[in-house]
């Protein structure tokens, strides 16, 4: 959620904290005396909130003298000016000398860590006859209901219903291949499930020949024996089919319902904001730390999956850019397919494959950037001036943390080129 367009940060008297049993809804506190207060926001993550707070306030206990705040049960939002600028669930209370230290995380932080102990399955031999594979977005609210469905575990998350072109999914009795990619003899089926993983143009794509006798016909499931864990699964298919997230938080009724949403984006999340500009010592006020390090480069990136021996999976990534060749490898044995090592092989070559990177500033409000008018997932323009190499340089945004009570915003960011998106977005 970006600030109001054009609105100056509040001033820290005017930022008030609710705390609500996550569960219940119920109203636990209508002014939290947080303090110390930073509220951290990110793309395609949770928002994370830490602070401090007396625990000797009368009002932040039960009748039986224990503290309202729980960890995994309390949700906290923060608002200014009437509206929420973020929230989360109580995940860390250590004691910080006659004080306690709070660390909040945001609702899609829920699903990180927790198993998968139910299959979840799409397609099939009937289901799977029609279409060309599940759409990943699909598989993350499908994700998302079995976790809140199960008992205790409906915290009111809602998620958009944007669709991507990608599509998941094994295509199944299919014809044999010969070696060299023809096809085999018409009644030889295939040894091995046909994977789909890719962006489905109906245009050109087809189905695979079936075998004699048998129907083609597609499947994808996440098996609850495989211990899947569906933060990392879900992390898994947006590096894989490109698709982003940010958290929402906003009033129901104002004062008392909290409306937690999950904002989905294919094939991106915010815009190039070619009206901006960031330049030190104008609104930029902290010198830029252009980051210049040959010592990770890499222009070739091998990522390892799962499998042993031959039959480990693996893909890879390369940029001829006129320098001598440098490989990185990569092992992540929980990918279990190609396309899946093709898109963290591609990641991990943006990755190293520049030397030169802007990883964060610090803004002030300012004529050329106005506070509010930029977010993360935004590429903004940033340019420095001191130092034996000026650079201007476009980064994209993919954290700012605001502290209220100072009117500035802490920037996290990498450059844009280290991002691509699907049609060249």
């Amino acid at each position: 959620m970006t600030l109001p367009l054009q609105e100056p940060l509040p001033p820290k008297s005017a930022w008030r904290y609710y705390a609500f049993n996550v569960l219940t809804g119920m109203q636990l506190d209508p002014d939290l005396p947080l303090a110390d207060v930073r509220v951290t926001t990110a793309l395609s993550g949770p928002y994370r909130i830490t602070a401090t707070i007396d625990p000797e306030f009368e009002d932040l206990k039960t009748e039986d003298g224990q503290l309202i705040l729980s960890e995994w049960q309390t949700l906290i939002v923060a608002e200014a000016s009437g509206q929420l600028r973020g929230g989360g669930l109580l995940t860390k209370a250590d004691p910080l000398g006659s004080k306690l230290s709070l660390e909040f995380t945001g609702v899609s932080g829920y699903a990180e860590g927790q198993p998968i102990r139910s299959s979840l399955n799409w397609g099939g031999k009937t289901d799977g006859l029609t279409g060309n594979g599940v759409d990943p977005l699909d598989v993350v609210r499908r994700v998302w209901q079995y976790l809140q469905d199960q008992p205790d575990g409906n915290i009111g998350v809602t998620l958009d219903s944007t669709t991507t072109p990608y599509r998941l999914g094994e295509w199944h009795g299919t014809r044999a291949l010969k070696e060299d990619g023809s096809l085999g003899p018409a009644k030889e089926v295939a040894p091995n499930p046909v994977p789909i993983d890719k962006i489905w143009n109906p245009g050109k794509d087809r189905r695979p020949a079936a075998a004699t006798g048998k129907t083609v016909y597609w499947q994808y499931g996440i098996p609850w024996w495989d211990d899947v864990e569906a933060g990392r699964h879900i992390t898994q298919l947006g590096t894989q089919a490109q698709f982003e997230y940010a958290e929402e938080y906003r009033w129901g009724v104002p004062g008392e319902t909290v409306v937690r949403h999950i904002r989905l984006g294919y094939p991106r999340i915010g815009r190039r904001q070619s009206g901006l500009t960031f330049v030190e010592n104008e609104n930029v006020v902290d010198l830029v730390p252009v980051k210049r390090d040959g010592d990770d480069y890499a222009n070739s990136v091998v990522v390892y999956g799962a499998g042993e021996g031959s039959k480990k999976v693996r893909a890879t990534s390369s940029a001829r850019d006129g320098r001598p060749l440098r490989a990185k490898s990569v092992d992540r044995p929980d990918l279990a397919t190609e396309a899946a090592c093709k898109a963290v092989a591609d990641e991990e070559l943006r990755r190293w494959s520049q030397v030169v990177d802007i990883n964060s500033f610090t803004v002030v409000d300012h004529e050329a950037a106005p506070i509010g008018s930029f977010g993360p997932g935004d590429d903004v323009l940033v340019q420095t001036r001191s130092g034996w190499s000026p650079t201007r340089l476009w980064v994209r945004i993919t954290d700012m943390t605001i502290t209220p009570g100072v009117d500035e915003v802490a920037v996290s960011c990498r450059r844009s080129d280290r991002f691509s998106y699907p049609g060249g977005v």
